[in-house]
């Protein structure tokens, strides 16, 4: 009994070794390339450049007229005609 106890204890968190391990070694694997590789450079996007000027880009197109639905309103009813044409059997049925 005592080797079955102690060997549901080794295997209860098998996978808390493994991403502890896994985990480390992708974490001491960015601190190397952090202090081998150089920093990185600044960006030419990153100042504005005052010899160029700031480009602004117009259209003549206008967009569509906005279309506004009104939900407050309560939808049209049928009349009486159609409520008619609608319920009409078909003779093969």
């Amino acid at each position: 009994m005592s080797m079955h106890a102690s060997r549901s204890n080794d295997t209860a968190l098998p996978l808390r070794g493994y991403f502890l391990s896994v985990g480390g070694a992708l974490l001491c694997l960015l601190w190397a390339t952090g202090w081998v590789l150089p920093a990185q450079l600044p960006s030419r996007f990153a100042a504005p450049d005052p010899s160029r000027p700031p480009i602004r880009i117009h259209s003549d197109v206008k967009a569509p007229e906005r279309v506004v639905i009104d939900t407050n309103q309560s939808p049209p009813t049928l009349s009486d005609k159609e409520s008619v044409v609608a319920h009409t059997p078909v003779a093969g049925d």
